[in-house]
Protein backbone atom coordinates (compact mmCIF):
# COMPACT_ATOMS: atom_id res chain seq x y z
CA UNK A 1 0.00 0.00 0.00
CA UNK A 2 1.20 3.34 -1.00
CA UNK A 3 1.47 6.52 1.73
CA UNK A 4 -1.60 7.76 -0.24
CA UNK A 5 -4.26 4.87 0.03
CA UNK A 6 -3.02 4.48 3.85
CA UNK A 7 -4.05 8.54 4.45
CA UNK A 8 -7.62 7.90 2.32
CA UNK A 9 -8.12 4.86 4.12
CA UNK A 10 -7.63 6.31 7.78
CA UNK A 11 -9.83 9.65 6.80
CA UNK A 12 -12.40 7.05 5.19
CA UNK A 13 -12.31 5.47 8.82
CA UNK A 14 -12.75 8.71 10.47
CA UNK A 15 -15.86 9.97 8.48
CA UNK A 16 -17.13 6.06 8.57
CA UNK A 17 -16.64 6.78 12.78
CA UNK A 18 -18.07 10.01 12.75
CA UNK A 19 -21.00 9.50 10.77
CA UNK A 20 -21.68 6.15 13.37
CA UNK A 21 -21.46 8.89 16.41
CA UNK A 22 -24.29 11.47 14.75
CA UNK A 23 -25.99 8.29 14.31
CA UNK A 24 -26.38 7.43 17.47
CA UNK A 25 -27.46 10.85 18.82
CA UNK A 26 -29.84 10.63 16.04
CA UNK A 27 -31.21 7.89 17.46
CA UNK A 28 -31.17 8.71 21.16
CA UNK A 29 -33.04 11.89 19.79
CA UNK A 30 -35.49 9.52 18.42
CA UNK A 31 -35.81 7.57 21.54
CA UNK A 32 -36.23 10.58 23.62
CA UNK A 33 -39.02 12.27 21.71
CA UNK A 34 -40.70 8.73 21.51
CA UNK A 35 -41.04 8.84 25.17
CA UNK A 36 -42.18 12.29 25.28
CA UNK A 37 -45.18 10.81 22.95
CA UNK A 38 -45.52 7.83 25.03
CA UNK A 39 -45.54 9.92 28.04
CA UNK A 40 -48.66 12.03 26.45
CA UNK A 41 -50.37 9.28 25.43
CA UNK A 42 -50.48 7.81 29.21
CA UNK A 43 -51.52 11.31 30.58
CA UNK A 44 -54.31 11.30 27.94
CA UNK A 45 -55.54 7.95 29.03
CA UNK A 46 -55.38 8.61 32.21
CA UNK A 47 -57.63 11.45 32.55
CA UNK A 48 -60.30 9.93 30.15
CA UNK A 49 -60.07 6.85 32.50
CA UNK A 50 -60.70 8.95 35.27
CA UNK A 51 -63.87 11.09 33.41
CA UNK A 52 -64.97 7.80 33.03
CA UNK A 53 -64.99 5.92 35.35
CA UNK A 54 -66.20 8.94 37.71
CA UNK A 55 -68.80 9.37 35.47
CA UNK A 56 -70.26 6.23 35.47
CA UNK A 57 -70.29 6.51 39.46
CA UNK A 58 -72.46 9.82 39.08
CA UNK A 59 -74.35 8.57 36.69
CA UNK A 60 -75.46 5.28 38.34
CA UNK A 61 -79.32 5.00 38.80
CA UNK A 62 -79.57 2.03 41.72
CA UNK A 63 -77.67 0.92 44.40
CA UNK A 64 -76.62 -1.96 42.87
CA UNK A 65 -75.32 -0.12 39.75
CA UNK A 66 -73.18 2.71 42.25
CA UNK A 67 -71.63 -0.25 44.40
CA UNK A 68 -70.51 -2.06 41.05
CA UNK A 69 -69.39 1.64 39.49
CA UNK A 70 -67.58 2.80 42.97
CA UNK A 71 -65.27 -1.14 43.06
CA UNK A 72 -64.48 -0.48 39.20
CA UNK A 73 -63.48 2.95 40.37
CA UNK A 74 -61.59 1.15 43.13
CA UNK A 75 -59.57 -1.03 41.04
CA UNK A 76 -59.07 1.53 38.45
CA UNK A 77 -57.06 3.67 41.21
CA UNK A 78 -55.48 0.48 42.66
CA UNK A 79 -53.71 -0.09 39.13
CA UNK A 80 -52.97 3.48 39.09
CA UNK A 81 -51.34 3.31 42.42
CA UNK A 82 -49.70 0.48 41.84
CA UNK A 83 -48.25 2.10 38.44
CA UNK A 84 -47.16 5.04 40.89
CA UNK A 85 -45.68 3.11 43.81
CA UNK A 86 -43.80 0.93 41.29
CA UNK A 87 -42.25 3.77 39.55
CA UNK A 88 -43.91 3.50 35.68
CA UNK A 89 -44.46 7.16 35.13
CA UNK A 90 -42.29 9.76 34.24
CA UNK A 91 -41.90 12.62 36.04
CA UNK A 92 -44.93 15.04 35.11
CA UNK A 93 -47.17 11.70 34.38
CA UNK A 94 -46.04 10.42 37.95
CA UNK A 95 -47.10 14.22 39.61
CA UNK A 96 -50.53 14.58 37.95
CA UNK A 97 -51.42 11.21 38.66
CA UNK A 98 -50.36 11.44 42.28
CA UNK A 99 -52.30 14.36 42.80
CA UNK A 100 -55.54 12.86 40.91
CA UNK A 101 -55.23 9.79 43.42
CA UNK A 102 -54.45 11.80 46.54
CA UNK A 103 -57.45 13.77 45.82
CA UNK A 104 -59.69 10.74 44.82
CA UNK A 105 -58.62 9.34 48.54
CA UNK A 106 -59.19 12.15 50.38
CA UNK A 107 -62.88 12.32 48.45
CA UNK A 108 -63.76 8.50 49.28
CA UNK A 109 -62.26 9.08 52.66
CA UNK A 110 -64.74 12.28 53.74
CA UNK A 111 -67.77 10.59 52.61
CA UNK A 112 -68.89 8.19 55.10
CA UNK A 113 -70.94 6.14 52.77
CA UNK A 114 -68.19 5.91 50.16
CA UNK A 115 -65.54 5.23 53.29
CA UNK A 116 -67.36 2.37 54.20
CA UNK A 117 -67.78 0.79 50.85
CA UNK A 118 -64.03 0.80 50.90
CA UNK A 119 -63.57 -1.03 53.89
CA UNK A 120 -66.52 -3.46 52.98
CA UNK A 121 -64.29 -3.99 49.55
CA UNK A 122 -61.40 -5.43 51.59
CA UNK A 123 -61.75 -8.93 51.52
CA UNK A 124 -58.34 -10.32 52.07
CA UNK A 125 -54.71 -8.65 52.83
CA UNK A 126 -53.98 -8.46 48.95
CA UNK A 127 -57.03 -6.49 48.57
CA UNK A 128 -56.30 -3.05 47.07
CA UNK A 129 -52.72 -3.46 48.28
CA UNK A 130 -51.01 -0.94 46.61
CA UNK A 131 -53.45 1.77 47.06
CA UNK A 132 -53.23 0.99 50.75
CA UNK A 133 -49.49 0.95 50.31
CA UNK A 134 -50.35 4.47 48.33
CA UNK A 135 -52.06 5.90 51.10
CA UNK A 136 -50.05 5.15 53.49
CA UNK A 137 -47.07 6.96 51.86
CA UNK A 138 -49.32 9.59 51.11
CA UNK A 139 -51.03 9.89 53.84
CA UNK A 140 -49.90 13.60 55.08
CA UNK A 141 -50.57 15.12 51.69
CA UNK A 142 -54.04 13.23 51.60
CA UNK A 143 -55.11 14.63 55.47
CA UNK A 144 -53.88 17.98 53.71
CA UNK A 145 -56.44 18.03 51.13
CA UNK A 146 -59.10 16.70 53.50
CA UNK A 147 -57.96 20.29 55.42
CA UNK A 148 -58.45 22.39 52.58
CA UNK A 149 -61.73 20.88 51.58
CA UNK A 150 -62.76 21.17 54.88
CA UNK A 151 -62.14 24.69 55.18
CA UNK A 152 -63.60 25.45 51.51
CA UNK A 153 -66.88 24.26 53.59
CA UNK A 154 -66.99 26.44 56.32
CA UNK A 155 -68.44 29.55 56.60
Amino acid sequence: MTEATDLASAIGQCVGAAAAVLGLGFIGWQVKEARKTSDIQSLQAFLRDTKEHEHALLEAKTVEAKDQSFIELLNFLEAYAAAINGGLFPKITRDIVREKLIDSIAVITESDAWHVKLAEAVTSESTFQCLRQFMRKEKAAINAVISARASLTRP
